[in-house]
């Protein structure tokens, strides 16, 4: 099965990134999609930023400032998860484009 599978994805590769290797296909799939997350992020963090009205490092000295409530707590865990993630997805992308061929 582990064979059939490996033989599925180099024909694949083959057909849909001409003249790449499997493994730099592989690189432009995760590449596209740490774009697709960091997308997600970035519209997640625009969200709470509209919501609140400033960025999230001034939100976040509001809320180790005070005693937030249950939404407003949810809401910073969320809002660190996504500052983290377009950080997190702009490292990737950018070492997944240092890796790549010029096409």
């Amino acid at each position: 099965m582990a064979q059939n599978l490996a033989s599925t994805v180099q024909s694949s590769a083959k057909r849909l990134f001409p003249g790449l290797s499997t493994e730099q296909a592989f690189a432009e799939l995760l590449l596209e999609r740490a774009q697709k997350n960091l997308i997600k992020y970035q519209a997640m963090a625009h969200r709470f930023e509209a919501r609140y009205g400033q960025n999230f490092e001034q939100f976040r000295r509001k809320v180790l400032q005070s005693k937030p409530g249950f939404e407003m707590e949810q809401d910073y865990f969320d809002w660190e998860m996504a500052v983290t993630g377009i950080s997190d997805m702009t490292e990737e992308i950018d070492r997944l484009q240092k890796s790549l061929p010029d096409l």
